[in-house]
This record gives C-alpha cells, sequence and structure tokens, in this order.
C-alpha cells in the first residue's frame, strides 16, 4: 500500500512544476557556488565549498520543502481524496504517515540525484573526498526531511492556500531569522552554570545542529579541541544531535498534525 502512496505521490508532484521549479532553484545555486569556488585550492577547496553551499541550501530547501510538503496535502483536501482514502478503511494516522513517506521519497529521491550528478564537475575541479561528500548529504537529507515533516502538519492544520502560504512563511521566517535573533540576545549571559540549559536551547533548533554537524564532520571545527566552556556545551557527538533533533521535530510534527487531522474529520 506504501508503494501505492510512493508511486501517487510521483505522478502528481512530476506534472505539478513546483517540484520541478525548486530543483531548478536549487541546480542553479549549486552551479553558481561551483564557478565561484573553482579559485580554491584543490586539496582544501572542496570542504570549503560543501560548507558554503550547505550555508546556501539552508536558505532554500527549508522553503521549498515547507510548501512543496504541504501543497501536496492541501491537494489531497481540494481534490477531495483524502475522505476517498479514508473510507477504505484507512485511519488518518496511517494515511498520514503512508503520505508522509511518499512526500519524503519522491523529494529526496529526486535531490539526491541532482547531488549525486553533481559529483562529476566536482571531481573535476576538486579533490573529491567521499567520506565529507557523504556528511554533506546527510545533513541536506536530515534538513529537507525535518522541514517536509513541517510542511506536511502545516498541511494538514491550514485548510486555505492563504492560511498555508502565511504558516509556511511563519515558519521559515521564524527558524532561520528570528531564532538567530533571540541566541544573540542571550548569548551574553551564558555562563559555566547555565551552559547546558543554553545548549539544549541551542541544539533544539535543527539550523544550528546540522551545521554544526556538518562544521565537524568536514574539520572546520575539530570536536577533540573544543574550549572547555564548549566542551560543556557540546554534551553529546554531533551525529547523536543531528539524530535526535530529526526524530523529535519529524515526530512531533506528525503527531502534532495526526491529533489535528482526526479533530477535523470529527468535526466535519
Amino acid at each position: 500500500m506504501t508503494v501505492f502512496y510512493v508511486w501517487k505521490e510521483w505522478k502528481e508532484m512530476s506534472r505539478s512544476k513546483g517540484l520541478w521549479m525548486a530543483l531548478i532553484v536549487v541546480a542553479v545555486l549549486s552551479v553558481l557556488m561551483l564557478l565561484q569556488s573553482r579559485t580554491l585550492p584543490s586539496d582544501q577547496g572542496f570542504r570549503v565549498f560543501l560548507l558554503s553551499l550547505y550555508e546556501m541550501n539552508v536558505y532554500l530547501i527549508p522553503l521549498l520543502g515547507l510548501f512543496t510538503a504541504s501543497f501536496s496535502i492541501l491537494q489531497e483536501k481540494e481534490q477531495k481524496t483524502l475522505h476517498m482514502l479514508l473510507t477504505k478503511k484507512e485511519s488518518y494516522g496511517r494515511f498520514l504517515l503512508r503520505k508522509s513517506a511518499a512526500v519524503q521519497c519522491v523529494t529526496a529521491a529526486v535531490y539526491m540525484i541532482w547531488y549525486l550528478m553533481l559529483v562529476l564537475p566536482l571531481r573535476l575541479n576538486f579533490a573529491f573526498d567521499f567520506p565529507a561528500y557523504f556528511h554533506f548529504l546527510l545533513a541536506i537529507a536530515a534538513l529537507l526531511f525535518v522541514f517536509n515533516q513541517i510542511g506536511i502538519g502545516l498541511g494538514c492544520l491550514c485548510g486555505t492556500r492563504m492560511q498555508l502560504i502565511g504558516a509556511n512563511l511563519l515558519v521559515w521566517f521564524t527558524l532561520i531569522f528570528l531564532s538567530d535573533l533571540a541566541f544573540l540576545y542571550v548569548l551574553p549571559g551564558v555562563t559555566h552554570a547555565n551552559i547546558f540549559a543554553f545548549s539544549l536551547f541551542y541544539f533544539v533548533d535543527p539550523l544550528h545542529t546540522f551545521h554544526f554537524y556538518l562544521e565537524t564532520s568536514l574539520g572546520f571545527l575539530p570536536h577533540g579541541h573544543l574550549s572547555r566552556l564548549m566542551e560543556q556545551m557540546v554534551w553529546l557527538p554531533p551525529r547523536m544531535f543531528l539524530l535526535l533533533d530529526t526524530v523529535i521535530w519529524a515526530g512531533g510534527a506528525y503527531g502534532i498534525a495526526a491529533l489535528a487531522g482526526r479533530r477535523r474529520i470529527r468535526h466535519d
């Protein structure tokens, strides 16, 4: 049954322009960053390019994931296919789980195919490092996974296109910009006494966690050479922070969406 959802999602997304426009934006950004980075040394330039490309994708992939996933759910409502699927003795939670798996599979496949195609020009311009590229792909996949799931949750919560557009932009703006302003506000007051509480506040943000994971994995911030204050702040390996953030955010978004969807069905 899940294969049916994946195939249905692929047909719907491949017919629409949204997924392909998002892919074009990501591809153009990658090519422009590659052209700009060709002057970097071939040995160290590869890792610098990966980190720079990820930092640019932080502004794009969350927004693209939110809109692609949320409008996929809204389309089910507008075309009345949601009610048809639920009448086949399918619970809302199971529908949402299969729909989430379909959206994640289709979008991840499209983006990962592009980044695998990017390997050839990267090998021609840099000293290619497979482990470093794997860490980059893992950070991109986690970023896409989390914001796809948040988008699915927003699609369940919102009933109209205008509500959904506003909610997507609000979530994107809050996590990209407002959260950083909050961290800058509390940063001067961080001491050894409250560093653990600050670290919880810091690493609960997936954008900070995924960026920190990639920085440490690429060797820009060696985990074994941190200051005493940073050692108290980083109380888990970076890969564990990445895993926990992915599970917490995706699981939380799924749980909220499932509860909201059940209440909406009972109300209708």
